[in-house]
């Protein structure tokens, strides 16, 4: 369940991209998505394993680390943040984990 204080989350970086990018085509061309089901028993260390999958494929420009979600097996429609993904002003993306306390730090930060 989303708490009421984040009813209204950042959107993910495509969904920014999409609003924000002039497209050069009329016709894009088709995307897929890869969904891989992984079962941990508890948040946090799904939270945890999902922290180190994206990591691990950042360098990827295919993977779109900051939309990364998890959620519980019986209620997959109900997902949580993984990481904070709000826009900092020189356009980069929060690197910290969703709901952190303090600044917003982009990945290239220490």
């Amino acid at each position: 369940m989303i708490p009421p204080d984040r009813i209204f989350v950042p959107l993910p970086r495509a969904a920014v991209l999409a609003f924000t990018e002039p497209t050069d085509s009329a016709d894009p061309p088709p995307r897929h998505v890869i969904h891989l089901p992984v079962t941990v028993p508890d948040l946090a260390g799904t939270l945890d394993l999902a922290r180190t999958l994206a990591r691990s494929l950042a360098s990827m420009p295919e993977v779109d680390v900051a939309g990364l979600t998890v959620s519980a097996e019986d209620a997959q429609h109900v997902r949580q943040w993984v990481f904070c993904d709000r826009i900092l002003p020189d356009r980069r993306r929060c690197a910290r984990p969703a709901d952190h306390v303090g600044t917003c730090l982009s990945a290239d930060d220490p």
